[in-house]
């Protein structure tokens, strides 16, 4: 009888010390993928902010003229939501916390200023991530 409690409870125990594993390493996950995102939205949002309201509310579908900082701004801008995009892909970040932010790298994806750079990237070699060349195409591109 003492052997089969014994027995019990080294089973329960087994039990609830994978149970508070599993709930370690999830809630690690979790932080570890809203850090990632806290970090990169801080990046973008600095990065946006120091381009000209231009480049970021107008609708204007001409080519727009950039200084060559610009540009640049606006290409870390994309090369930063494609680290974000394949941190997503690889499972860094979680669906839930990426489908917050989605919307919003949409929308600005499809501003004339970023639409005319993801066209000169592509060009230049984003074709070489066809995983990001599909979802911009699927959920950028086509607005």
């Amino acid at each position: 009888m003492l052997d089969e409690i014994l027995k019990s409870m080294t089973l329960f125990s087994v039990i609830i010390g994978a149970i508070a594993i599993y709930t370690a390493l999830r809630t690690n996950n979790r932080r570890l993928g809203a850090d990632i995102f806290l970090r990169y939205a801080e990046r973008i949002s600095d990065l946006r902010q120091s381009l000209p309201d231009r480049f970021l509310f107008e609708d204007d579908e001409r080519r727009i003229e950039m200084t060559s900082r610009e540009r640049r701004v606006i290409r870390e801008v994309i090369y930063s939501i494609f680290e974000l995009y394949e941190l997503k892909i690889h499972g860094f970040i979680p669906r839930t916390i990426w489908t917050i932010w989605e919307p919003d790298i949409e929308r600005l994806l499809t501003l004339p200023a970023f639409r005319q750079e993801l066209t000169a990237l592509r060009v230049a070699g984003i074709a070489k991530h066809p995983r990001f060349e599909t979802w911009v195409a699927r959920h950028v591109v086509t607005r």
